[in-house]
């Protein structure tokens, strides 16, 4: 705030109410200085410019005195480093720009006036200072004939000293050193939020590039296009929560079954979508670790339950601490059409049929990856007609709440289904729309995936 307009906000003495009366501050100059000193320190953006805005202020309002300061953090008892000597003209003798926090790269003492000192932990004033022949500072302080020493503490500690110097011999008084000990930790504190605040940002940003970076290769392992099954057509929507998700999608070619097929016939293909619990990173280590499991499956699957329980053990047996993992996985055949399908947790598919109906495919199931290592799942076979169309979506979607707080729901995915097509990006295009009509700007809380598949 200027000077100013502070004083504008000013006025006599005057009555208000029940006998208050505000009283009149104008003619203080010392006020709009501590104002304007305040104002600048709480705009600083590191350590030193709060300790330099403070120092400027107090020059302001006191004139220039001398001061040192001292830093013993993690450092031995009786070690210390001197990171900054201004004199009380205002020549630097000795300036560190990490002077208030570490002092790294300037010497470490001990001994003479100040090692001893330090000892103490307690501040200390003295008349008649005028140190001479000191065997770490020499004389460069015997100029001042008054010091007041302030410890500054943090978490408890003395980690660094501010020394004020004075060239008259009774320079400060007891009532100096109060407001110095206060002044000296409130704005000691105020730097070391900031650098706290600095460091936290440096920190995020490291973060949030290990977090991009995970979601680039969390991408990867989507197919990077859509494959061209026979008579089949495939449309998909992923949205993740964060910039790395827990959801997966894939479609990976297979032989036919060891036991019923020709293992060199790569016409099957293995349809998969899975939900990692939670969202963010760690989901999108845990999906990692799916897909690597699913690819590195050593034979041709005779089926969907014979996979999902090989995931569900190798998975299981990582300790993936309180993760799991929803899924539905589905082996096509477009010789006969048939598809073989087993859930673990997941939502179940919903089918529209030619007529235009929509079909829950609940009748089996089974409880998600990740949890018991022995678990037997079961599959169950469908035939995809012409003009059928197969919708996986994960629970990102039926989640998803409205302004009042009303969840899309299954219901919400098979209205959206009846009024398209059934053409895949028709699908995929109908329930993104009434999505986003019925969040109406809530921002979702969990990733969003959805999968459709259309038999032609």
């Amino acid at each position: 705030m200027s000077s100013s307009k502070l004083a504008n906000t000013q006025s006599a003495a005057t009555e208000i109410s029940n006998g208050m009366r505000t009283i009149d501050i104008s003619g203080n100059s010392r006020i709009p200085i501590l104002m304007e000193t305040m104002g600048a320190v709480s705009r600083a953006t590191d350590p030193e410019q709060v300790i330099d805005l403070f120092s400027q202020g107090m020059i302001r309002l006191n004139g220039r005195r001398g001061l040192m300061a001292i830093n013993t953090r993690d450092l031995q008892p009786g070690q210390y480093r001197i990171t900054r000597l201004v004199h009380d003209d205002g020549t630097h003798e000795i300036e560190s720009k990490t002077a208030w926090s570490d002092g790294n790269g300037m010497p470490v003492r001990e001994g003479g006036f100040f090692g001893q000192l330090i000892r103490t932990a307690y501040p200390e004033l003295i008349h008649n200072f005028h140190l001479k022949n000191d065997p770490v500072v020499g004389d460069m302080l015997a100029r001042y004939g008054a010091m007041m020493a302030i410890p500054i503490f943090d978490e408890g500690e003395p980690q660094t000293w501010a020394i004020f110097l004075h060239a008259d011999d009774d320079g400060f008084d007891p009532e100096d050193m109060e407001n110095a000990i206060l002044r000296s930790n409130v704005i000691g504190r105020a730097a070391r939020n900031v650098q706290i605040a600095e460091q936290l940002r440096r920190a995020n940003e490291v973060i949030q590039a290990e977090v991009q970076q995970i979601a680039a290769i969390q991408r990867t392992l989507l197919p990077a296009k859509l494959p061209e099954i026979p008579d089949l057509k495939l449309a998909v929507s992923y949205q993740v929560f964060d910039q790395a998700g827990g959801d997966m999608y894939d479609f990976v070619p297979i032989g036919r079954c060891r036991e019923t097929g020709n293992v060199e016939d790569e016409s099957a293909w293995m349809f998969l979508i899975a939900d990692a619990s939670g969202h963010g990173p760690a989901a999108a280590v845990v999906t990692a670790m799916v897909h690597s499991i699913l690819h590195a499956y050593p034979n041709q699957p005779c089926g969907s339950a014979e996979m999902l329980k090989h995931v569900n053990m190798h998975l299981a047996a990582k300790r993936i601490e309180s993760s799991f993992v929803t899924a539905f996985l589905g082996i096509y055949d477009p010789g006969t059409r048939a598809l073989t399908y087993s859930r673990a947790g997941h939502d179940p598919p919903l089918l529209k049929a030619n007529d235009g109906s929509v079909q829950r495919l609940d009748a089996i199931g089974g409880i998600p990856l990740g949890i018991l290592q022995d678990v037997e799942y079961e599959q169950t076979t469908l035939t995809l007609e012409h003009g059928q169309t197969l919708l996986l979506y994960t629970d990102g979607i039926t989640e998803a709440r409205s302004p009042q707080g009303d969840m899309f729901s299954i219901s919400g995915m098979e209205r959206a289904l009846r009024h398209c097509t059934g053409e895949a990006h028709c699908v995929v295009q109908s329930i993104t729309d009434a999505l986003l009509v019925h969040e109406a700007g809530v921002r979702p809380k969990d990733d969003q995936t959805l999968v459709a598949i259309e038999a032609q």
